[in-house]
Protein backbone atom coordinates (compact mmCIF):
# COMPACT_ATOMS: atom_id res chain seq x y z
CA UNK A 1 0.00 0.00 0.00
CA UNK A 2 1.25 3.55 -0.53
CA UNK A 3 1.96 5.78 1.80
CA UNK A 4 2.12 9.85 2.44
CA UNK A 5 4.87 11.57 1.70
CA UNK A 6 3.04 15.06 2.66
CA UNK A 7 4.18 17.59 5.45
CA UNK A 8 0.72 16.77 7.28
CA UNK A 9 1.73 15.38 10.69
CA UNK A 10 -0.99 12.23 11.94
CA UNK A 11 -1.54 10.92 8.79
CA UNK A 12 -2.14 7.10 8.21
CA UNK A 13 -4.17 6.59 5.08
CA UNK A 14 -5.73 2.98 6.12
CA UNK A 15 -6.95 4.31 9.61
CA UNK A 16 -10.80 5.07 9.87
CA UNK A 17 -12.44 6.87 12.58
CA UNK A 18 -15.48 7.71 14.38
CA UNK A 19 -14.44 11.71 14.75
CA UNK A 20 -13.10 13.46 12.16
CA UNK A 21 -8.97 13.83 12.23
CA UNK A 22 -8.72 16.36 9.41
CA UNK A 23 -10.79 19.05 7.38
CA UNK A 24 -12.74 16.82 4.75
CA UNK A 25 -11.12 17.04 1.51
CA UNK A 26 -7.77 17.28 2.60
CA UNK A 27 -5.33 15.91 0.36
CA UNK A 28 -1.70 14.00 0.71
CA UNK A 29 0.85 13.05 -2.13
CA UNK A 30 1.15 9.32 -1.91
CA UNK A 31 4.90 7.54 -2.92
CA UNK A 32 3.51 6.11 -6.44
CA UNK A 33 2.75 9.44 -7.23
CA UNK A 34 -1.19 9.32 -6.13
CA UNK A 35 -3.05 11.44 -3.81
CA UNK A 36 -5.52 10.26 -1.41
CA UNK A 37 -8.48 12.57 -0.08
CA UNK A 38 -9.82 12.59 3.68
CA UNK A 39 -13.65 11.65 3.48
CA UNK A 40 -16.53 10.44 5.56
CA UNK A 41 -18.80 7.72 4.31
CA UNK A 42 -22.15 8.91 3.57
CA UNK A 43 -25.13 6.87 4.01
CA UNK A 44 -23.72 3.50 4.09
CA UNK A 45 -20.36 1.19 4.69
CA UNK A 46 -17.81 1.07 1.94
CA UNK A 47 -15.69 -1.87 0.81
CA UNK A 48 -12.96 -2.46 0.84
CA UNK A 49 -11.24 -1.75 -3.00
CA UNK A 50 -15.14 0.20 -3.52
CA UNK A 51 -15.22 2.85 -6.50
CA UNK A 52 -16.79 5.63 -4.65
CA UNK A 53 -18.40 8.84 -5.65
CA UNK A 54 -16.99 12.09 -4.25
CA UNK A 55 -19.64 14.29 -3.16
CA UNK A 56 -19.43 18.14 -2.90
CA UNK A 57 -19.71 18.23 1.12
CA UNK A 58 -16.54 15.43 1.06
CA UNK A 59 -18.86 13.02 2.11
CA UNK A 60 -18.42 9.22 -0.33
CA UNK A 61 -21.17 6.57 -1.60
CA UNK A 62 -20.05 3.49 -3.18
CA UNK A 63 -20.03 4.64 -7.33
CA UNK A 64 -23.15 3.13 -9.18
CA UNK A 65 -24.04 4.69 -12.73
CA UNK A 66 -26.98 6.18 -10.95
CA UNK A 67 -24.56 8.44 -8.67
CA UNK A 68 -21.93 9.19 -10.78
CA UNK A 69 -24.37 10.90 -12.90
CA UNK A 70 -24.50 13.63 -10.84
CA UNK A 71 -21.23 12.97 -8.81
CA UNK A 72 -18.42 12.86 -11.78
CA UNK A 73 -15.19 13.18 -8.72
CA UNK A 74 -14.24 9.46 -7.73
CA UNK A 75 -11.79 7.97 -5.79
CA UNK A 76 -11.07 4.22 -4.49
CA UNK A 77 -11.32 3.04 -0.92
CA UNK A 78 -8.43 1.00 0.10
CA UNK A 79 -9.69 0.08 3.35
CA UNK A 80 -13.45 -0.32 4.31
CA UNK A 81 -15.34 2.73 5.94
CA UNK A 82 -17.86 1.99 8.41
CA UNK A 83 -21.09 4.38 7.88
CA UNK A 84 -20.61 7.78 9.33
CA UNK A 85 -16.93 7.07 9.96
CA UNK A 86 -13.49 8.86 8.11
CA UNK A 87 -11.09 7.78 5.98
CA UNK A 88 -9.09 8.44 3.36
CA UNK A 89 -9.53 7.37 -0.27
CA UNK A 90 -7.47 7.37 -3.48
CA UNK A 91 -8.00 9.49 -5.98
CA UNK A 92 -4.95 8.54 -8.81
CA UNK A 93 -2.24 6.71 -8.46
CA UNK A 94 -1.81 2.97 -8.01
CA UNK A 95 -4.94 1.48 -6.60
CA UNK A 96 -7.02 -2.04 -6.31
CA UNK A 97 -10.80 -1.68 -7.67
CA UNK A 98 -13.12 -4.37 -7.52
CA UNK A 99 -13.79 -5.25 -10.96
CA UNK A 100 -16.87 -7.50 -12.18
CA UNK A 101 -16.28 -10.69 -13.73
CA UNK A 102 -14.28 -11.11 -17.06
CA UNK A 103 -13.35 -7.98 -17.26
CA UNK A 104 -10.54 -7.19 -19.72
CA UNK A 105 -7.05 -5.66 -19.33
CA UNK A 106 -6.17 -2.54 -21.18
CA UNK A 107 -10.25 -1.31 -22.46
CA UNK A 108 -12.20 1.94 -21.12
CA UNK A 109 -13.46 1.06 -17.46
CA UNK A 110 -17.54 2.02 -16.57
CA UNK A 111 -19.54 2.12 -13.85
CA UNK A 112 -22.26 -0.67 -13.11
CA UNK A 113 -25.54 -0.93 -11.11
CA UNK A 114 -23.16 -2.96 -8.63
CA UNK A 115 -22.08 -0.66 -5.88
CA UNK A 116 -18.66 0.07 -6.08
CA UNK A 117 -18.12 -2.29 -9.11
CA UNK A 118 -16.67 -1.01 -12.43
CA UNK A 119 -16.58 -3.28 -15.34
CA UNK A 120 -16.02 -2.86 -19.29
CA UNK A 121 -19.31 -3.37 -20.50
CA UNK A 122 -20.26 0.08 -22.09
CA UNK A 123 -22.40 2.69 -19.79
CA UNK A 124 -23.47 5.62 -21.63
CA UNK A 125 -23.11 8.02 -18.48
CA UNK A 126 -20.32 5.61 -16.92
CA UNK A 127 -17.12 6.05 -18.43
CA UNK A 128 -14.60 5.99 -15.82
CA UNK A 129 -11.44 7.82 -17.70
CA UNK A 130 -8.60 7.91 -16.70
CA UNK A 131 -8.07 4.63 -15.50
CA UNK A 132 -6.89 1.19 -16.35
CA UNK A 133 -6.80 -2.19 -15.45
CA UNK A 134 -3.35 -4.47 -15.64
CA UNK A 135 -5.02 -7.60 -15.83
CA UNK A 136 -7.09 -9.67 -17.05
CA UNK A 137 -9.91 -11.19 -15.07
CA UNK A 138 -12.73 -14.23 -15.12
CA UNK A 139 -14.40 -13.92 -11.50
CA UNK A 140 -15.23 -10.76 -9.95
CA UNK A 141 -12.50 -9.52 -8.04
CA UNK A 142 -9.92 -6.93 -7.03
CA UNK A 143 -7.25 -6.13 -9.22
CA UNK A 144 -4.72 -3.02 -9.62
CA UNK A 145 -5.53 -0.56 -11.54
CA UNK A 146 -3.29 3.00 -12.45
CA UNK A 147 -5.69 6.22 -12.37
CA UNK A 148 -4.38 9.84 -13.24
CA UNK A 149 -7.38 12.30 -11.99
CA UNK A 150 -10.05 9.49 -13.11
CA UNK A 151 -13.81 10.87 -13.49
CA UNK A 152 -16.81 9.69 -14.72
CA UNK A 153 -18.00 10.95 -18.27
CA UNK A 154 -20.10 10.37 -20.81
CA UNK A 155 -19.03 7.63 -23.37
CA UNK A 156 -18.43 8.64 -27.00
CA UNK A 157 -16.17 5.55 -27.62
CA UNK A 158 -12.29 6.68 -27.30
CA UNK A 159 -10.80 8.99 -24.42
Amino acid sequence: MAFPISNLAGVNIAETSADAKFALGTRVELNDGGVAVYVKSSTSAVSQFAAVAINADGTVDMLTTTNAATTPRIGFAQVSIATGYYGWVHTDGVVKVNLAANCDDNVPLFTTATAGVLDDATVSAGYVMGLINTVTISNATAVTCVGQFPHVGRYGGGA
